[in-house]
């Protein structure tokens, strides 16, 4: 995992692009406007709280499989929530499992935060199995921008 560069842009509208990868989550805007608010947030995030969304790599290959991380989110309070997005093609293999472990361990290690939110679309069971596994608790639904969201949390 690392902080995303802008010349990662290419790979990531690839990823984008695949088939059901946004079928949960917003995708990217136009390539222009993309490029702007990832400068924005390279600046905004990474530079000011140390951390944010991630890039993840296959370790073998060196090909960008998804993104994943921890943010503050306003509609949580101010809470920050656990999210990942792993490549359609490299999904059912274990790796947002490993990388979303590292995270809560950083979290809890180099952050202290002891409490993390998974927000997540109804319907993507796929993504609450997930949480499910890392030891999150369905804790209720929140509508966030007119989506209705399960609420996932774990403390430790």
């Amino acid at each position: 995992m690392r902080e995303l560069e802008l010349s990662d842009m290419d790979d990531l509208f690839s990823m984008y692009a695949e088939p059901g990868m946004t079928d949960y989550m917003e995708g990217l805007y136009e390539y222009e406007e993309e490029l702007e608010y990832q400068k924005a947030y390279i600046e905004n995030m990474y530079r000011f709280y140390g951390y944010g969304m991630w890039l993840v790599f296959e370790k073998k290959t060196g090909t960008l499989i998804g993104r994943a991380g921890v943010e503050h989110r306003e509609e949580l309070n101010g809470d920050m929530e656990l999210g990942y997005a792993i490549r359609t093609s490299f999904q059912h293999q274990g790796y947002a499992y490993e990388v979303c472990q590292a995270i809560m361990q950083y979290a809890g290690e180099e952050l202290q935060v002891h409490l993390l939110h998974c927000l997540i679309q109804k319907e993507n069971t796929l993504s609450e199995k997930l949480a499910i596994k890392l030891g999150f608790s369905y804790c209720g639904d929140r509508e966030i921008d007119g989506i209705l969201m399960s609420d996932y949390q774990i403390e430790w």
